[in-house]
């Protein structure tokens, strides 16, 4: 059985109520937060890197120092933090679990990408403009139906543009803006994010105008799909004042809820949260011609015994 801890993407603190902002506070230490898939996790980034760079990073000309002052905070703090996993020497990293030693003078042209293989979060450097904030470097392995060719360089709220209620001009767009503007240097906060997929690829780089996430329902919910979720968080760098924005992916079949301790409370809130949700975020999700499926199973599901 694969892991069914608080990194789990069963786990409740991952499914809140979906196209919410739900931010909470983070406690520093907690920032960055490895797992047990996270050697496996740094492999991949490495083939993606070497195989598709373009694809995957992007960053302005100015941002250098920027990418620096993220990599500096990464270096300082991961073996701080997680003494078991990171070590630095002098020029070298060493992640433990991957028995993978990176040379931090390799990446002076790049060091936002060093950053990024060190870790299992996508990285993006959000920096303040005329349009609002924008991402103006960004290391991503993991999209989830995104591409990063197409939000480079633009505005947060063009970024969301697809996503319901999020768009440029929008009350949450706005809200965005302010607590971007708000965020303090030592005051992290996190947010979590879900969705449905038909395979555990943790690389997506598809549009959502082109793509669907979930198309075959003959297995019905329980069966061949699988539960996605983002750990987001926030970070205002100290020196360039630029937002630091991480993303962390895990996914586990749907299947596992079926044998999870907390299956009735989850299938309850999952269950909850979909029957909220209206025709645009039903097909934004992917989930608009799976609605009645899901919510048969989960009900069935949540009025379990929980023996």
């Amino acid at each position: 059985m694969r892991d069914l801890s608080a990194h789990s993407a069963l786990n409740p603190d991952k499914l809140p109520r979906p196209f919410s902002v739900g931010l909470s506070a983070l406690d520093p230490m907690h920032w960055i937060m490895p797992d047990i898939h996270l050697a496996e996790q740094l492999r991949a980034k490495a083939e993606h890197f070497a195989q598709r760079r373009e694809a995957v990073f992007q960053a302005e000309a100015d941002t250098l120092d920027a990418q620096v002052e993220t990599l500096d905070l990464l270096l300082d703090y991961l073996p701080r933090a997680h003494p078991e996993i990171y070590q630095v020497s002098g020029d070298n990293v060493t992640v433990a679990p991957a028995a993978m030693t990176l040379k931090v003078s390799d990446y002076v042209h790049a060091p936002l990408e060093l950053a990024c293989r060190l870790v299992q979060d996508d990285l993006v450097i959000m920096r303040k403009g005329d349009a609002g904030y924008r991402i103006a470097a960004a290391a991503v392995c993991f999209p989830s139906t995104w591409v990063l060719a197409d939000k480079f360089s633009k505005p947060i709220a063009e970024v969301h543009g697809p996503v319901p209620g999020f768009g440029p001009g929008t009350r949450t767009a706005k809200l965005i803006d302010r607590i971007f503007d708000n965020l303090k240097q030592g005051h992290p906060v996190q947010r979590c994010n879900w969705s449905i997929y038909e395979v555990p690829d943790l690389h997506h780089p598809f549009s959502h105008s082109t793509h669907t996430r979930w198309t075959d329902t003959c297995g019905g919910f329980f069966t061949g799909t699988w539960l996605r979720a983002e750990r987001q968080t926030l970070t205002r760098l100290p020196a360039s004042g630029d937002v630091l924005f991480t993303i962390q992916i895990v996914v586990d079949p749907v299947s596992l809820l079926m044998t999870h301790p907390d299956r009735c409370q989850i299938a309850a809130r999952l269950k909850q949260h979909v029957e909220s949700l209206d025709a645009a975020e039903l097909a934004y999700k992917g989930i608009s011609d799976h609605r009645d499926v899901v919510l048969t199973e989960l009900s069935a599901l949540a009025e379990q015994d929980e023996t």
